[in-house]
């Protein structure tokens, strides 16, 4: 019997991207210039939490949005978070944590 690795899924951040489609509809029906849609590391977290088949569909699903003519997409890396060296479990190996804020801007 084959053994199919399962990914560990965290279903808070599921719920997050998953919401990001709505989040982006929202801005456009919006008078807001500027909206910070996403915190973390996209690709990486749609990758891990989500089978290929329904990342592939993410990802097209946000093409969508990109390939629009009056919105523009940045990314901003936000300040590293350092973590590790001791916990109540002991010595952890310091580890440093990278993110980004996904940025939408409506042309002018």
């Amino acid at each position: 019997m084959a053994t199919t690795k399962s990914k560990e899924l965290d279903h808070y951040l599921k719920s997050v991207i998953s919401g990001v489609p709505k989040k982006l509809d929202h801005f456009l029906s919006g008078n807001e210039n500027k909206m910070t849609y996403y915190t973390g590391n996209w690709s990486t977290d749609v990758a891990n939490n989500f089978t290929e088949k329904q990342s592939e569909k993410i990802f097209k699903n946000k093409t969508k949005y990109i390939d629009r003519g009056d919105l523009q997409f940045f990314q901003k890396k936000n300040k590293n978070i350092e973590i590790g060296t001791w916990s109540e479990y002991g010595e952890n190996e310091p580890e440093s944590i990278s993110s980004y804020d996904y940025i939408v801007i409506r042309k002018a």
